[in-house]
Formats: C-alpha cells, sequence, structure tokens
C-alpha cells in the first residue's frame, strides 16, 4: 500500500517540481513559498495511505503503525525527488549552478563583500547547485519535512482506542 501512494504521489510531486522549474520559480523569491504546495501533495498522498490502511485493519492502527505508514510514502518520494534533482541539474539545466554562482557573486558585489568573501560564496554556490548537491538538499529537505508531516498525520489519523 505504502508503495502504491509513494509513487503515485512521487509522481505528483515530481511533475509539480518540474512545473516549478519551468515557471523558474526555485530561482526566485516565490521559490520559498512554492515548496509548501510540494509539501501539501505530499502529506495528502500520506494521509490517503494511512486513511485506507488503517480501514483495511478495521479502524484500528496505532500511532506507531500510522507513522510509520505515513513516513514509508515520504521516503518513496523523497527517493523520486531525489532522482528528479539529479536528472534535472545534470541533463536539462546542467548551467544552473553557474548561473546561481553568479547571481550570488552580483549579490555580494553590491553588498560590497571582500573578494575573497565572493570566491567563497562562489564555490558554495556551485557545490550546493551541482547535481549531487541538488540530490542530497531536495531528498533531505523532503525527508525533514516527511518526518514532521508524518508525525502530524500519525497524531490524527491513529485509533483512539484498540481493543
Amino acid at each position: 500500500m505504502e508503495l502504491k501512494y509513494g509513487v503515485l504521489t512521487g509522481i505528483a510531486c515530481v511533475i509539480f517540481r518540474a512545473f516549478e522549474f519551468y515557471m523558474g520559480w526555485p530561482d526566485s523569491e516565490l521559490g520559498q513559498y512554492s515548496a509548501y504546495i510540494g509539501i501539501l501533495i505530499m502529506a495528502a498522498g500520506a494521509y490517503l495511505c494511512v486513511v485506507e490502511t488503517r480501514k483495511l485493519n478495521n479502524e484500528k492502527m496505532t500511532f506507531g503503525k500510522s507513522f510509520f505508514t505515513a513516513i514509508t510514502v515520504c521516503f518513496v518520494i523523497a527517493l523520486m525527488m531525489g532522482v528528479h534533482a539529479y536528472v534535472y541539474n545534470s541533463t536539462v539545466d546542467p548551467k544552473r549552478k553557474d548561473r546561481m554562482a553568479i547571481q550570488f557573486h552580483n549579490e555580494m558585489v553590491k553588498e560590497k563583500r571582500t573578494e575573497a568573501e565572493i570566491k567563497q560564496v562562489e564555490e558554495n554556490a556551485r557545490s550546493y547547485f551541482s547535481p549531487m548537491g541538488q540530490v542530497t538538499a531536495e531528498s533531505g529537505g523532503t525527508m525533514i519535512a516527511g518526518l514532521f508531516v508524518s508525525l502530524v498525520i500519525a497524531g490524527f489519523t491513529r485509533a483512539k482506542k484498540i481493543d
């Protein structure tokens, strides 16, 4: 059950993420807000999986089982988001890391930072926006959000009394 919901919700998250990149949101100020929509999609998939699993268990489900079900869905989503991040940053837009390094360079120049600080920021941007840097950020961020989503879902969906 978890794999089915994880893959279906993961596909929805990847499609939304691809749409975000198409619109240019991740590299803009709007990107910090559009990520919440991805979290809502993930939460909806995890919630639906927990509810269906609970129905299959005669409406009996502990907090632990609810949490495990939701976190498993979120883990599958995180894997799919990591694959998407790698493919996007290595094949679709491999120049993104250079664009972002230039953007950060220009911001540091406006702030009148030293050459050493500017160089360090550029190196950090190139590392962070590399394909593997984005895999780590995307998968890690999704799992952290998934942990909190799973805790909330488990708290709301567990059965109050188990015989």
